[in-house]
């Protein structure tokens, strides 16, 4: 016998406007407040959205307007439409958090308040494991179509001269698409670390000031090999990040700060040109109520988004990889 649509349909709809509030207090930004990394492309608004498309399009340029020239009295210039732009494409990857009620549950908490602490324990864990996803996703190399968005392993390759395709552009046929990169394999960061840092940040920013990395993202264990190099020298942390409980220290003005869910790496990450892109209109929403087939009121819902992780100059970022030596 199933439940009476009145009472399945009361249930769905407290579902349904519980997380509703939950948004509406947070519940999104609390996903990307919840990591410091996150945190870091949302409080600078490299969250940017895009309503559909079979593509998310990303503008390169690719290189130098070879036009520009002294000029004296009487001179030319030339006038050429040269190219000098192209463009990366990245997919649609879809995030889903699924939520199952069991017909027996909902019989044995009827009450409104059970049911209002029902509900808010499943989604709050759907929220915590979003969380937890789309962390260890970031620091994991191509995704696929059907699958997780490219992480960083492909973004900001250990070795960007294969011929591995980023953005549908052939890394080892491009110099211009390659990130910068330095091997670590025995070399011992206590006594070059710091070194190699500096080295890569200057590789980086090409001192130019708005293209310096802005944050540097490592493991546990390689910021306790930088927090030690520094310690009797000085320490320094981004204000922001410590009120929000994200331990970090600073690197020459850039925020270094750790995640367990990043390899043994340091990496150099200027945040103006890579970013998350959202659909708004799957945005961390939540789908209607379906029953399951063949199983006595029984449901299931999922909270959906339609994202993806980009980057438009490669080359401004930078890796240091293999760090195994203290």
């Amino acid at each position: 016998m199933a439940v009476p649509n009145s009472i399945t349909e009361q249930i769905d709809n407290l579902y349904t406007t519980t997380w509703q509030h939950m948004r509406e207090e947070g519940a999104v930004d609390n996903i990307f407040e919840a990591t410091p990394f996150y945190f870091w492309l949302r409080d600078n608004d490299r969250i940017k959205f895009q309503e559909g498309g079979r593509f998310i399009e990303e503008t390169l340029v690719y290189k130098k307007n070879d036009d520009v020239v002294w000029l004296g009295k009487g001179g030319t210039v030339t006038l050429q439409d040269r190219e000098i732009l192209t463009g990366a494409y990245y997919i649609w990857h879809y995030i889903v958090a699924p939520i199952t009620r069991f017909g027996v549950d909902d019989q044995k908490n009827r009450g409104r308040m059970q049911i209002i602490n029902l509900a808010s324990t499943k989604l709050e864990n759907a929220q915590d494991s979003l969380v937890d996803t789309l962390e260890i996703q970031l620091f994991a190399g191509a995704g696929s179509d059907g699958g997780p968005f490219d992480g960083l392993l492909l973004l900001v390759a250990n070795d960007p001269t294969t011929s591995v395709t980023v953005g549908g552009i052939n890394q080892q046929t491009y110099d211009w698409w390659r990130n910068k990169f330095k091997d670590m394999t025995g070399i011992s960061f206590s006594s070059a670390g710091v070194q190699n840092m500096r080295t890569m940040m200057n590789n980086c920013s090409r001192n130019k000031g708005q293209e310096k990395p802005d944050i540097l993202v490592t493991n546990q264990t390689i910021f306790e090999y930088y927090e030690e190099a520094v310690f009797d020298k000085y320490q320094i942390h981004n204000q922001k990040l410590t009120d929000l409980g994200f331990e970090n220290m600073v690197f020459k003005g850039s925020p270094m700060i750790w995640s367990p869910s990043a390899p043994s790496s340091i990496y150099f990450l200027n945040t103006k040109y890579i970013k998350m892109v959202a659909d708004p209109g799957y945005y961390f929403d939540m789908t209607e109520w379906k029953p399951i087939p063949n199983q006595v009121n029984d449901r299931a819902a999922q909270i959906i988004s339609a994202i993806t992780m980009t980057t438009n100059r490669r080359r401004a970022h930078g890796v240091m990889h293999t760090i195994n030596t203290p």
